[in-house]
């Protein structure tokens, strides 16, 4: 089980100058892009590449070497976050593996007690959007140590992390908007996203709330009801 670090432990770096080359993997393009986003404001990280899971993430990796690999993972039945870089570090066992993650379920204690050593960090979706928390993260898993958000410090037991907290800040973003009636051009306007990114961001928001489409179903409407359910529990 890797060690639970906090995120002010001090990795000084015998070659300060040197820059950490990451490849960032996730299967949604506009994952992609706020992970390259938030990076570009870590001088001391290169993004040198991006890909989704699977097949085109393994080659990837052979083919740029970098020194640590960002996946996202939506955690599920499967795992896939964890599973990718399982066997993206058991095919080069030095690269440094973040997985952003929502929380612990078992799937992932299963992993983390089975499978990954050192070189690891598990990280909030939220810290994924702080630069300095997402290089802490990388800094770590680059010295092969093994790095836990404390967000994520939750046992298989825990019913689960509130609604509301599992969203990642341009969701909540999104879903506020949404509440109060704005399109999704406003949304779009005001995220400064493209039509493409706010489908997908949108859709991304229903599909992490579990509002299935269907004739009979208003997905504006139920995320609204269900964002005022989940605000007023967080207020009591």
């Amino acid at each position: 089980m890797p060690e639970i670090i906090p995120f002010d432990r001090d990795f000084s770096d015998p070659e300060p100058d040197r820059t950490t080359e990451v490849l960032v993997i996730a299967s949604q393009e506009l994952i992609r892009d706020v992970v390259r986003s938030t990076l570009s404001a870590v001088d001391q990280v290169h993004v040198i590449g991006e890909s989704k899971q699977g097949d085109a993430a393994m080659q990837a990796v052979e083919e740029l070497r970098p020194d640590v690999v960002v996946i996202e993972s939506q955690i599920g039945p499967d795992a896939e976050g964890v599973r990718s870089g399982y066997r993206l570090k058991a095919a080069r066992p030095s690269l440094g593996v973040v997985v952003i993650a929502q929380g612990f379920g078992p799937d992932v204690v299963h992993y983390l007690s089975g499978k990954v050593g050192s070189g690891w960090s598990f990280i909030t979706r939220g810290a994924a959007l702080d630069p300095a928390r997402l290089w802490r993260a990388i800094e770590g898993a680059s010295k092969g140590t093994g790095v836990i958000d404390p967000g994520l410090e939750r046992s298989a037991s825990e019913t689960g992390v509130p609604l509301l907290e599992r969203l990642t800040v341009q969701q909540a973003r999104a879903l506020e908007l949404l509440a109060a009636g704005i399109s999704d051009t406003g949304i779009a306007a005001r995220l400064d996203l493209t039509k493409a990114q706010t489908h997908s961001l949108v859709e991304s928001l229903y599909q992490d709330m579990s509002i299935d489409a269907g004739p009979r179903v208003d997905r504006r409407v139920v995320a609204t009801l269900v964002y005022l359910r989940e605000t007023v529990r967080l207020q009591n």
